[in-house]
């Protein structure tokens, strides 16, 4: 994780993220979108980091000299009408100095804050409630301009973001939780009742706005208190996966419209995994995460830091449905620097502390400061997961008075009896709601080791609906393993059209070979971390999420396997 968080904050000090190219990047309608990502990633990755940003102040700055005559990007609309794209860019931008201002505590950002909230996000309250849903008549709604037909590179085609309007439920109930505007509560309530309506299949709707959207009804569930909100984004959660998850556990960038993964929407699924596990307790959503971690994020972050687009592996309307491959290597305009806040969030979801328990839901080797009721704790955490299951957490200082309840997540994929000691001395492993319970007053030099027992498994594709039937992928812990072919050289074609009618040629500079068969019962032979013989045969299943191994553009697995055997599923 470290790694990873510093080759993404390095990538974004690069050239397309610098005070002079950030105002003026945008070239295709999303004012407010560049300038808040950027806001957003180097703000949060400066605190995951501790390391000063090289030109977030700067791009602090200047933001006063671009704003317009209202206080906020982009044109001035008529009274009444609302642009989808340019409220979905400043849902970015509010956050993003939401997030600087908590840090900074600079007060130079306030009033822009406040006045794009007041002149632009309000202005449309009143029009979510009519936000056009009829895909026959919308683009005539004289009260919204709709996401434009767009193409940014060769391997884009013309494409629509059906439903950012609903992004900005994100920012509009990150600026209620800041500001605490009456209005803005009644603003995000109307958007909540709308989006509750959509037909998100039936529209094609864009993955990563309704998974923005989720987060936003997550985010007013703990605001106001309200069961129904949570249950609401629980339900979508699951609408989306059943719709749109990929067998790698990422997304279609639209529903029922496979073509690539948008690691912005895999980010937003990432975090409301581990939202709902944190507020519903029930460890699914941790496992979830995990799965989204280790193979849909890590295979979207590229080996020069930044993020990109790949193929919907598993899909049955997408091509060479078996293989993940990079569909677009670098999508610097957004998901770049999405990533910043992917890399923070997973830095700061490494322990839930609360009264005198803490939580630890994921595992990363790291030193940390736990301050409980009962006095403060200094640990350090060693573990090489996901490529072995042993973690052990020693107490380096402790001034504790009382008993402190250390909990350890025991996924499913790992023994449903793991081994736990405590100062070497085994200790009862009983399992409760996904974790492994350790109770005692901790002083310093005690060690708490448990050991998942982790072992290589088949496992059904989890899209029942969307994925090829009858087939499988193997798995290792968290982990999908996967085949690298070699490169075959030559330029691929990809269906990119809505009806499969119009070929074009995009970047590829290989060929995607004929799949191999694998019996469903096959033994693996682990040869090392990360790696596994299919035992005689010399063929080599290899993780995704290998900071050895970085994705590159001519990256290529196969992870999905047609049931060639006949053999009932292992699990």
């Amino acid at each position: 994780m470290a790694v990873r968080a510093g080759l993404s904050m390095a990538r974004l000090e690069g050239k397309w993220y610098r005070p002079d190219e950030v105002f003026t990047a945008d070239t295709h309608g999303w004012p407010g979108d560049w300038e808040g990502r950027i806001i957003l990633a180097l703000a949060l990755l400066g605190q995951a980091t501790h390391r000063e940003p090289a030109y977030l102040d700067e791009i602090i700055e200047r933001i006063p000299a671009h704003l317009n005559e209202k206080g906020y990007l982009g044109r001035i609309l008529p009274h009444g009408v609302s642009d989808e794209q340019q409220l979905a860019g400043h849902s970015w931008f509010v956050r993003g100095l939401i997030e600087y201002y908590k840090w900074k505590k600079d007060a130079r950002v306030l009033p822009v804050i406040e006045s794009v909230v007041r002149n632009l996000l309000l202005e449309a309250k009143g029009n979510y409630k009519n936000y056009p849903t009829d895909p026959e008549t919308r683009f005539q709604d004289p009260h919204w301009v709709l996401s434009r037909l767009q193409t940014k590179t060769k391997a884009h085609a013309e494409t629509s973001d059906c439903g950012c309007a609903f992004i900005p439920l994100d920012g509009v109930t990150a600026a209620y939780e800041f500001l605490r505007w009456p209005e803005l509560k009644e603003l995000a309530e109307e958007m909540i009742e709308r989006f509750r309506t959509i037909d998100f299949v039936g529209l094609k709707v864009q993955t990563h706005a309704t998974l923005s959207g989720i987060r936003g009804i997550i985010r007013m569930s703990v605001l106001e208190g309200n069961p129904g909100y949570l249950e609401l984004a629980k339900e979508f959660y699951a609408h989306y996966k059943e719709e749109a998850w990929t067998e790698a556990f990422g997304n279609y960038n639209w529903f029922d419209h496979p073509r690539w993964t948008e690691p912005c929407g895999i980010i937003d699924s990432f975090m409301i995994a581990t939202q709902l596990w944190q507020l519903t307790g029930d460890s699914a959503y941790l496992t979830d995460a995990h799965y989204i971690y280790y193979n849909a994020l890590s295979h979207g972050h590229r080996a020069n830091g930044s993020f990109g687009t790949d193929r919907c592996v598993g899909a049955i309307k997408a091509e060479a449905n078996e293989f993940l491959t990079p569909i677009n290597f670098e999508t610097y305009w957004c998901c770049s620097m999405r990533g910043g806040e992917g890399f923070s969030r997973a830095i700061e979801y490494g322990y839930f502390l609360g009264g005198n328990s803490v939580f630890v839901p994921f595992f990363n080797t790291n030193r940390a400061t736990w301050d409980f009721d009962a006095g403060t704790m200094k640990i350090r955490q060693k573990t090489h997961y996901p490529y072995r299951g042993l973690v052990e957490i020693e107490v380096e200082e402790s001034s504790l008075t009382g008993e402190v309840g250390l909990h350890l997540f025991a996924p499913s994929f790992g023994s449903p009896a793991p081994r736990v000691t405590v100062n070497g001395v085994e200790q009862a492993a009983n399992v409760a709601d996904g974790f492994v319970t350790v109770s005692r007053r901790f002083a310093a030099g005690d060690k708490v080791e448990i050991d998942l027992q982790m072992k290589p498994y088949t496992r059904d594709l989890d899209n029942r609906k969307n994925s090829i039937p009858d087939a499988f992928k193997f798995m290792f812990g968290p982990m999908v393993l996967g085949i690298k072919p070699p490169a075959v050289k030559g330029k691929a074609e990809e269906d990119i059209s809505e009806e499969g009618a119009d070929r074009k040629l995009i970047d590829f500079d290989y060929l995607i070979p004929e799949p191999k068969a694998i019996p469903r019962d096959a033994e693996l032979v682990e040869v090392s971390a990360g790696q596994f013989e299919v035992k005689g045969t010399g063929i080599l299943l290899a993780a995704l999420c290998d900071v050895k191994d970085l994705t590159r553009e001519d990256s290529m697995e196969q992870i999905v396997f047609k049931n060639h055997c006949g053999c009932p599923a292992a699990m």
